[in-house]
């Protein structure tokens, strides 16, 4: 019934219900919080444990479904295995930082491709990233995730046996395939996550907060095991990847034991949007590729402006056939149309572009003119796993109290700030001073903007789009880091033509970290002064009607 339903309404109908329901969603979601503590009310995420459960909706489940998991055991390995999906792909970024010398010496690589050993990673995962979620939904979101896995596997090892070709080229590609699987990992375990548990409710809100704060771990442990590898012996630098594929292994055998198989796939019976999803993936890696390649060979070659040019016209083509022509586009008209979820985006891409360039330019920095060994340079980075988690938390005890809005306004701050410490830091100066304090103030930036637009994401998207409120916000993540590194290092060629003023550069890409997170907070505080406007104004009127009554 529900297929013949939804094929024989019209399209206008469609689009007019979706976007009243995707505003009004955001709204109340933001609103609900104060309106309760207004009128003295105790919502369910207030109760003790024991009558929180007796008073959950319909089913008296935690859960959508009371069938989800056969046991709380079960659960638990499930958001385990959630975390460790975000912090496998976090560890994949830098885990080439703090060994690149490494690497780049043992390819005996020239023409500074070291930007693509980052870059690769982030700019494939990015692209596809945008459909996957998509593929999810409509195919089943645990199928989706297992061969997203798979995959990831397989070109983890194959990155690590690139050493026998001594050839840099084809481990950036084997790096890109490997950002090929986890694209097919994370939007799919968010959009799992948004099915599981119920919209709005402080359970769902800790589970996604624990997943952002596998970010910074991930990204320490990933840094940290690979610099302890290539200092150990730097031949053997390949055993980061093995060791990165064996972990890849476990967990998704605890994922196929702890992800429910009786999750809705598709009961509104969407169909894939193959030709928006082809001009999306061609128009988004083309001008990842530019961006990044552009610096290396210079921007005055004609095949790096032809291709520009091309991705350009692609990304146009495809915004037009998603918004006037698509049946069943991947960016539902709830996306497409809203004006809050395209602020929540643009400020989460700009924040996280700002960090791509910040990982980078941080690692060279030390590597190049601190000269740390890369054991040391991996090993700074342990501040983001203890701050990472104190960030997860406060975001998971207080964004039902505090609106999401300031939460993400502040985490636009922390980026800001973060960027700036790094580019007046001094060469000789030691890591516990101004280094330690970047650190822990980026923590925030990681960990409170994440599962703040993750979450405003889930609670305002229909179930059918779960998949795709996971990709929407792990795109921005992934495609911001390598696209906006692309465009610092653009400006560090620019400055430091000669190749002798090293910090000179650095500094510069670094001041376009600055600008972007600045953005980032202006596009961000419009969005919470939107919403706090839009608090005020309920609870007057609930005051109102109170005195009415």
């Amino acid at each position: 019934m529900l297929k013949h339903f939804h094929r024989h309404n019209s399209k206008n109908v469609e689009e007019e219900k979706e976007i009243t329901q995707s505003t009004s969603s955001i709204i109340e979601e933001e609103c609900s919080s104060i309106t309760k503590e207004e009128n003295n009310e105790v919502s369910e995420d207030e109760l003790p444990s024991s009558e929180q459960e007796d008073n959950t909706i319909g089913d008296h489940s935690k859960w959508q479904n009371p069938d989800y998991f056969q046991n709380k055991w079960q659960e638990y390995l499930f958001i385990f295995s959630c975390m460790m999906s975000q912090l496998l792909n976090q560890a994949a970024t830098p885990q080439t930082l703090s060994i690149m010398n490494i690497i780049t010496d043992s390819f005996k690589s020239e023409g500074g491709k070291e930007t693509w050993l980052i870059a690769s990673f982030p700019l494939v995962s990015g692209s596809f990233i945008l459909i996957s979620g998509r593929i999810g939904d409509i195919y089943g979101l645990k199928k989706t995730l297992i061969g997203g896995y798979l995959f990831f596997i397989i070109w983890s090892l194959i990155s690590g046996f690139t050493d026998y070709s001594h050839n840099d080229i084809f481990f950036i590609i084997s790096r890109a395939f490997q950002g090929l699987g986890i694209a097919f990992i994370l939007p799919n375990v968010m959009g799992i996550v948004g099915n599981i548990y119920k919209p709005d409710t402080q359970r769902k809100n800790i589970v996604i907060s624990m997943i952002g704060a596998s970010a910074p771990i991930g990204a320490f442990m990933g840094s940290l095991f690979a610099g302890l590898i290539g200092t150990e012996n730097p031949k053997q630098w390949p055993w980061a990847f093995y060791a990165f594929a064996i972990a890849s292994a476990i967990n998704l055998a605890i994922s196929i034991y702890s992800i429910p198989n009786n999750i809705p796939t598709n009961i509104h019976g969407f169909a894939m949007d193959w030709i928006g999803s082809i001009m999306a993936v061609i128009g988004l890696i083309l001008l990842n590729f530019v961006w990044n390649q552009g610096p290396i060979v210079g921007w005055q070659k004609a095949y790096i402006i032809v291709l520009l040019i091309i991705s350009i016209i692609a990304l146009v083509l495809f915004f037009t056939y998603e918004i006037k022509y698509a049946k069943s586009p991947i960016l539902p008209v709830e996306v497409t149309k809203n004006r809050h979820i395209i602020m929540i985006l643009a400020a989460l891409f700009l924040g996280w572009g700002s960090f791509g360039i910040f990982s980078f330019y941080y690692f060279s920095f030390l590597l190049n003119l601190r000269h740390y060994s890369a054991l040391w340079a991996g090993t700074t980075y342990f501040m983001f796993a203890i701050w990472g988690t104190v960030a997860a938390v406060i975001v998971g005890a207080f964004i039902k109290r505090i609106s999401a809005s300031v939460i993400l306004f502040f985490s636009m701050i922390a980026f800001n700030i973060g960027l700036i410490m790094l580019s007046v830091t001094p060469v000789d100066q030691t890591y516990f001073r101004m280094n330690l304090g970047t650190m822990i103030i980026l923590s925030f930036g990681m960990d409170m903007s994440f599962p703040a637009a993750a979450i405003i994401l889930s609670d305002g998207l229909t179930m059918q789009y779960q998949g795709m409120a996971g990709s929407l916000a792990n795109t921005m993540v992934n495609y911001s880091m390598s696209l906006c590194l692309g465009m610092g290092t653009t400006v560090e060629r620019q400055i430091n033509k000669s190749g002798k003023e090293i910090l000179k550069g650095y500094r510069a890409a670094e001041y376009l970290g600055v600008g972007l997170a600045g953005l980032g907070i202006v596009i961000s505080g419009i969005y919470m002064a939107e919403v706090l406007w839009a608090k005020r104004k309920e609870r007057l009127s609930s005051n109102r009607d109170h005195d009415m009554s």
